[in-house]
């Protein structure tokens, strides 16, 4: 009994929806993330792939360990959302901090997850786009919702660019939680273009260049190249990702169970990102295990359901405790 007392602790901590449980989750982000805080060794610098923001991911890359800071700063940020977000559209089960937790546990498990990148910060403007996304289902400002959906998406695939699949993503999705009218596809269209049109007009005032954005978006589409696995960490990564993916597949029925009509659309949506990431990866020159973030959102949902629905608290924070350590471990690899 005293056993069980113990492992639990943590989950348990994270199960109350209060400020100061949601605070706690940004020194657990610090403590995870430390060995690449404290060791330069073992950082590996962030990707910076995309038409707006990459000359600041470079520049954080000289910052040292201040940029480790800093993408843990975002990062929080990010599960302050991710937990907002879920527990305002009812799709956990109950109120509980645990799809931010898991969010965090999924970007430290390897060293190329913590650093700046444009995927981290796209990571942002996608939260936001979401939460105006499951949002159309309101009876109420249903124009601006749209538009801003689309405004979102578009800034997001402006800071990372294979989230340009995110237009259609977005069209699937609203169609997925309610009948679309033509109207419909018009708002968000007419949000989703705005961002391009206002980043094009700034660019040929201060460059003269006349190119338009979406051109470079393209520049490296097709088949990437595949990075060969270099390190047991990439392995290890890989591996966890895998074993969540088949087991988000395996569970889908207990993830929906006991979810109204409504909860359930938008947690199909989140299986719909994940399935875009697949074609997300032919924007890329290069395929590295630094693209699985983008599966972080609806992995760290798939994950926080899972381990709300295990019964025996002793088993859900032994999981949870082999992730955390997991983490560390990657992260341990690059000093050896």
């Amino acid at each position: 009994m005293q056993l069980d007392t113990n492992l639990s602790a943590v989950l348990e901590l994270f199960k109350r929806n209060h400020l100061f449980n949601s605070l706690l989750l940004l020194p657990y982000a610090l403590v995870i993330r430390s060995v690449v805080i404290l060791f330069p060794d073992a950082r590996i610098p962030g990707n910076a792939f995309g038409s707006w923001g990459t000359d600041f991911v470079l520049s954080t890359h000289t910052w040292g360990g201040g940029e480790y800071i800093f993408s843990t700063l975002i990062v929080f940020i990010q599960a302050v959302m991710i937990n907002r977000l879920f527990i305002k559209q009812n799709m956990i089960g109950e109120i509980n901090l645990f799809p931010g937790l898991c969010y965090i546990l999924i970007t430290a498990l390897h060293p190329t997850f913590i650093g700046i990148s444009s995927l981290l910060l796209a990571n942002t403007t996608l939260l936001i786009a979401l939460a105006y996304l499951f949002d159309v289902l309101k009876k109420d400002r249903q124009e601006e919702t749209r538009f801003m959906a689309g405004w979102w998406f578009a800034v997001s695939g402006l800071l990372y660019s294979p989230y340009f699949v995110l237009l259609f993503f977005g069209l699937i999705s609203m169609s997925m939680l309610k009948t679309l009218k033509v109207k419909d596809i018009f708002q968000f269209m007419t949000g989703y273009i705005c961002p391009f049109l206002i980043g094009w007009m700034i660019r040929v005032v201060v460059t003269g260049d006349m190119n338009p954005v979406v051109i470079e978006m393209f520049a490296s589409f097709g088949l990437p190249e595949i990075r060969h696995l270099s390190t047991i960490s990439d392995a290890i990564a890989l591996s966890i990702m895998g074993i969540l993916l088949l087991i988000s597949l395996l569970g889908y029925t207990q993830i929906i169970a006991r979810k109204n009509i409504h909860a359930q659309k938008k947690i199909d949506t989140m299986y719909a990102l994940a399935f875009f990431c697949l074609p997300m990866a032919l924007f890329l020159p290069v395929l590295s295990i630094q693209y699985l973030i983008v599966i972080s959102v609806p992995f760290a949902l798939f994950l926080a359901v899972l381990l709300r629905n295990i019964k025996h608290p002793a088993i859900a924070e032994s999981l949870h405790f082999i992730l955390f350590v997991t983490a560390l471990v990657t992260q341990f690899m690059l000093l050896i």
